[in-house]
């Protein structure tokens, strides 16, 4: 599947494969996670800490994923939309290299949780929120990620390449994920990454399906009519 000796068919082909693998995992990582099937909130790690660090490693994976699939969207906006896909794709790419690095808390949570005291352990990890973390961490990892993927989204849209159904879809799964996130209600927690499955899925796979002219052919496009 993979042509090491072809650089576009290469590049298509990871980029629609991450385009699936990057929701899936993410689908997986919610399936596994102690906290989403009802675990205790602040236990629920150092009880099941196989389950919490499979789910970790799959949601590390689902946001790196996401990164050659992002710039595999880029790269078939051309003409209407280039200015919002470059902008968007950027702050995406950023986001979601600092979403990934997070996912490495939930192992620290494990360790804390089962030698120490609750107690004792939940105040380190409060102390450990530095202003640091929080705001050239958590907040550009979050923010870009989430506004970054639906800005692309929608700037692949307006260059033609797939429906509105692909932003409304990813503003909606998204929506739903971190809804079933922070509600502890297992099938919405599910809900959203297949959402997300299905509408990444289908431009993944249709970026697979691509004819290597196709995909050349986007790149000789003249980046007429900014938007």
């Amino acid at each position: 599947m993979f042509d090491f000796t072809d650089p576009d068919a290469f590049r298509r082909r990871a980029a629609g494969v991450s385009l699936v693998l990057a929701p899936l995992c993410l689908l997986l990582g919610m399936v596994v996670d102690p906290l989403t099937r009802g675990g205790d909130e602040t236990l629920a790690y150092a009880q099941e800490p196989v389950a919490a660090g499979i789910s970790a490693t799959l949601l590390h994976y689902a946001w790196v994923l996401w990164v050659p699939g992002v710039l595999g969207l880029v790269h078939l906006v051309r003409s209407r939309g280039v200015v919002l896909a470059n902008a968007a794709g950027a702050v995406a790419v950023l986001g979601l290299i600092n979403f990934s690095s997070l996912m490495i808390v939930d192992f620290f949570d494990i360790v804390l949780y089962r030698r120490l005291p609750a107690e004792q352990a939940t105040g380190i990890l409060e102390d450990s929120l530095q202003p640091a973390l929080v705001f050239a961490w958590q907040l550009p990892g979050m923010i870009g990620s989430l506004l970054g993927l639906v800005l692309v989204a929608v700037a692949f849209t307006r260059a033609g390449r797939a429906g509105w159904w692909f932003p409304a879809g990813v503003l909606a799964g998204l929506v739903i994920w971190i809804a079933g996130a922070r509600s502890g209600f297992p099938p919405l927690g599910y809900a959203g990454p297949v959402v997300l499955l299905a509408v990444f899925g289908t431009v993944g796979v249709t970026m697979i399906r691509m004819t290597g002219e196709e995909w050349r052919q986007a790149r000789r496009e003249p980046a007429s009519q900014p938007a």
